[in-house]
């Protein structure tokens, strides 16, 4: 495997893990990642007996479950994955096996709203919803994949569906926008990787993926290109970059090992980072994208093993410490959200501005109309200590057409 020279070389975990302790992580084997975060709260989906359920804590009480805590449990069958909305602090999507959508308005005072009912309720799936994801430009577009081989884009707002991809022949595994949002690209069990048009659900290209029925997951680039996650013919786990242009081969495959748990590729799209952990591992390892290629780090390493992970997001992060990731990671056994910054070392005390390029903020680029009228764009950026500055207020959430 290439080693690059890089800046990003040495990056390392803080071994001052502080943790969330008495957290009842599920112990469901869906294969998502259990916890979405963002500067005001981590949420981590939760074993319950009947239902399904997720906690919601802050960020700036780490420790036990106590009041500041809020626990959201109105669901018909178990929590299978839960997102926050990129530019609300305060909404969050949940996904189940009732094959229901619903979102949830947090308070920052009280937690859940009083009625412990969802804001908005999105109905159209046939069988259980597997996974969620937020358009990364456009306000209050989601995306919903399901047992019933769809994936529906929605208007949260009016809980209508605005485009439907299809083509699948068996369970998706993973999708994710590009940077824009005009496009979704899918990993299916099917062994088939493929490009939707967002506005149309048209297929836009198909190849072959990872030759294993085993999970595996993708990432839309900056430059264009794929990046994916899985196994090979041999099960054993690896990276895959794919050039859109041209699926009918792989620009490069990096073999990682030959353990058994999925990959969670998580991607810093303004530092062409990507950080991958796996179900069941104990470490997470880093890697760098450039010029075509993909190149392995480092790693942060600990003795206990990890049922899914979450990610801050870029706002979230402190430049004092110069940290550039900072990692949430569940352990089922111990009943713990350790959290982990990931720092690059630097003597000096200034802020790092090569660290901290501009990056994505509260503002949509879009709002739900346009993108429904055909409009696309890149994220809305803002110099990083001016986003620190502003940080996010309440807000609320108003569906037009709320389903109970």
């Amino acid at each position: 495997m290439a080693v690059r020279t890089s800046k990003f070389r040495h990056i390392y975990g803080d071994r001052n893990v502080k943790s969330y302790n008495g957290v009842p992580i599920s112990k469901n084997a869906h294969e998502q990642g259990f916890c979405s975060v963002n500067p005001k709260f981590v949420a981590v989906v939760a074993e319950q007996i009947g239902g399904g359920a997720f906690f919601v804590l802050k960020t700036d009480r780490i420790g036990g479950i106590d009041a500041s805590s809020c626990k959201i449990s109105k669901h018909n069958g178990a929590v299978y994955d839960i997102r926050w909305n990129p530019f609300n602090d305060n909404l969050i999507g949940s996904a189940c096996d009732d094959g229901l959508v619903r979102l949830w308005n947090i308070t920052d005072e009280k937690g859940v709203e009083s009625n412990h009912s969802p804001v908005q309720t999105m109905k159209g799936h046939g069988k259980r919803v597997g996974g969620l994801m937020w358009h990364p430009s456009a306000d209050n577009i989601l995306a919903s994949s399901s047992y019933d081989n769809t994936v529906k884009l929605w208007n949260a707002e009016t809980a209508q569906i605005v485009s439907e991809l299809s083509s699948f022949t068996n369970q998706i595994t993973d999708m994710c926008f590009t940077t824009d949002g005009s496009q979704i690209g899918t990993t299916c069990k099917d062994k088939k990787l493929r490009v939707f048009d967002s506005h149309t659900g048209q297929i836009v290209v198909e190849g072959p993926g990872h030759d294993n029925m085993k999970v595996s997951r993708l990432r839309m680039l900056k430059d264009g290109n794929i990046l994916t996650a899985g196994f090979s013919s041999m099960s054993s786990r690896c990276l895959r970059l794919y050039d859109p242009r041209n699926m009918s081969s792989k620009l490069e495959e990096l073999p990682i090992d030959s353990a058994t748990g999925s990959l969670f590729p998580h991607y810093d799209p303004d530092l062409n980072l990507m950080y991958i952990a796996g179900k069941g591992d104990a470490n997470i390892k880093f890697y760098e994208l450039a010029g075509g290629s993909v190149f392995y780090l480092n790693q942060y390493s600990s003795g206990d093993a990890q049922r899914g992970i979450g990610m801050m997001p870029k706002r979230g992060l402190d430049s004092t410490i110069n940290e550039v990731a900072r990692a949430y990671k569940l352990n089922v056994g111990k009943k713990l959200v350790n959290v982990i910054p990931l720092k690059v070392p630097r003597q000096s005390k200034t802020f790092a501005e090569d660290l901290y390029p501009d990056t994505a903020g509260y503002t949509p680029a879009l709002t739900a109309d346009q993108f429904i009228a055909g409009e696309n764009s890149a994220p809305a950026v803002l110099p990083f200590l001016e986003l620190q500055a502003a940080n996010s207020t309440s807000k609320g959430f108003s569906a037009s057409n709320a389903i109970p």
